[in-house]
Formats: structure tokens, C-alpha cells, sequence
């Protein structure tokens, strides 16, 4: 169990902080006497773009048939054999939650990310990929790495929210390894941490130009 444990921590810091990175060109352009442009960014698209909404969307679901059940499996012997099969850690529900997720991930992705509205906006700025054209192939490309992007972090996401069950039926375990609950720590550890690094350079920054020159002009 411990050994599964950092193994599946470790899977969820590496997925969490995978991301694939689009480049985007700015071309120059004269506004005035001033130059804007000609600069070089990129987009950032993370593995895991739903975050852990698809889980809580699929698990709500599914908690009303599954208390509609067991209601009716105290007054007909029919819902009785339905509920012994469709418990939490039984193998139907298992699949069905991670069909579920697999479904919500690339939903809640649709409505996150519009592909033809982002490639507008970096049309509109003066912005293009390198070897693509503004428009409609921006859009088609962005598409296409959403959607394969999306694929790995649904299956992802499936995995770890089936895998108490998984490990409960191979293991014997008499309590439950929560991988949900796992990610939204390991996520919380991630955020605390990126706060903190994000503190000690404002820090050091702060302390820099208070050591500096700056300070010892303005004490004259």
C-alpha cells in the first residue's frame, strides 16, 4: 500500500504539472513612432484541463439511481439483486463512473476552450503558429491537441477515481484508497508550494532593490 501510494502520487505531480506548450509568433507592426510586436510566447494546454469537475458531475449521477435502489430494494426482490450488483465497489458502477468521467472531461473541455475563438484572438493580436495559417487551420490544430490532450487526462482521471475499487478487489484492503481525494491534496500541495516560491522571489526582489542603488540615492 505504501509503495502504491507514492507511485500514485508521483503519477498525479507529473500529470498535474504536464502541459503542452503551442508556440505563438507575434509579427511586427508600426503604431505611430513606436514598434509592437516580434516577440515569441507560447499557450499552455494542461494534461489535466477539467480539473477534478468531471469526478464530482460523474459521482452525483450516479448517486441517485443508486438511492433510488436501494429505496425500492426494501419492497421488491427485483431492486434487491440490482442492488447487490450495483454497489460502490462493484464492477458495473465502476465502468459506468468512468465512462462518466471520461464524458464530462471532454464536455467541461468544450466549454472551457473554444478553438475558433482562440485562434480569432491570437489572429486579431497579430499572432500566428509557426507553419499554420491564422484562422481556420489554427483552430482545426487546436482541436486536434485538445483532443488528444483531453483523451490522456479523461483516462487519467477515470483511472484514479476507480481506483479504491481496484485496489479493494486485488488487495482485500478493509478501507479505501481515495484517488480523488489524493488529487485535490497533491493539487493543494502544488498551489501551496507555487504560492511560497512565488513569495521568496518577491521577496528577494523586494530585498534587492532595497539594498540597491535605488535606496542609497534617495537616503541622499
Amino acid at each position: 500500500l505504501l509503495v502504491i501510494f507514492i507511485l500514485v502520487t508521483a503519477c498525479i505531480i507529473f500529470l498535474e504539472r504536464g502541459e503542452r506548450k503551442i508556440p505563438v509568433q507575434y509579427a511586427r507592426r508600426v503604431v505611430g513612432h513606436r514598434m509592437y510586436g516580434g516577440q515569441s510566447a507560447y499557450i499552455p494546454f494542461k494534461i489535466n484541463t477539467a480539473g477534478i469537475m468531471p469526478v464530482i458531475f460523474a459521482g452525483s449521477i450516479l448517486h441517485v439511481p443508486q438511492y433510488l435502489i436501494y429505496i425500492l430494494a426494501g419492497r421488491f426482490d427485483f431492486f434487491k439483486k440490482i442492488s447487490h450488483i450495483f454497489t460502490y465497489s462493484g464492477f458495473v458502477y465502476s465502468m459506468l463512473d468512468f465512462c462518466l468521467i471520461i464524458f464530462f472531461s471532454f464536455f467541461y473541455t468544450a466549454l472551457m476552450y473554444n478553438p475558433t475563438e482562440l485562434a480569432d484572438n491570437i489572429k486579431k493580436s497579430g499572432g500566428f503558429i509557426p507553419g499554420l495559417r491564422p484562422g481556420k487551420k489554427t483552430a482545426q490544430f487546436f482541436d486536434y491537441i485538445l483532443t488528444r490532450i483531453g483523451l490522456v487526462g479523461a483516462v487519467y482521471l477515470g483511472l484514479l477515481a476507480v481506483l479504491p475499487n481496484i485496489v479493494y478487489r486485488f488487495a482485500q484492503v478493509p478501507f479505501s484508497l481515495g484517488g480523488t481525494s489524493m488529487l485535490i491534496m497533491v493539487g493543494v500541495a502544488l498551489e501551496t508550494s507555487a504560492q511560497i516560491d512565488s513569495y521568496l522571489i518577491d521577496h528577494r526582489y523586494e530585498g534587492f532593490l532595497s539594498s540597491g542603488r535605488v535606496k542609497g540615492r534617495s537616503a541622499r
